[in-house]
């Protein structure tokens, strides 16, 4: 896994890498079960404070996105266990209702962020089935 950060962005590290390890998730890069880099290696790949990272990380154990074993480091979570639904749609809905206030601030219309949106869904092979 790769990690990626733009300093450009108005969008905080931890919130990056918080990012970039659901998206990886979302998209098969990264499976149940699998190791992630330990806070000392992604740190110093990316030349950041090791502090920001175990930040993300604590918080994607507390969205239950990953889990944390005692002296053998951080794994993705069996995803299907973990996250119980309430918890899903609260994540997802507090998320879309963030974006939607940023397109209402860039002006764009409804009709635009629909199509974006069912893009996204199309990019990710979600299906129209409800949980």
């Amino acid at each position: 896994m790769q990690f990626r950060i733009d300093n450009a962005s108005d969008r905080a590290v931890y919130l990056q890498i918080i990012d970039q390890v659901k998206r990886d998730i979302a998209l098969g890069r990264l499976a149940k079960e699998e190791k992630l880099p330990t806070v000392r290696q992604l740190a110093q790949q990316l030349a950041i404070n090791p502090n920001t990272i175990a930040k993300a990380y604590r918080q994607l154990e507390q969205e239950g996105i990953i889990v944390t074993r005692a002296g053998a480091g951080a794994f993705v979570a069996n995803l299907d266990s973990v996250l119980s639904r309430t918890v899903r749609r609260k994540l997802i809905c507090d998320e879309l209702e963030r974006i939607v206030v940023e397109a209402f601030h860039m002006q764009i219309d409804k009709e635009t962020i629909t199509d974006w949106f069912d893009a996204a869904l199309e990019k990710f092979n979600l299906t129209t089935d409800k949980e």
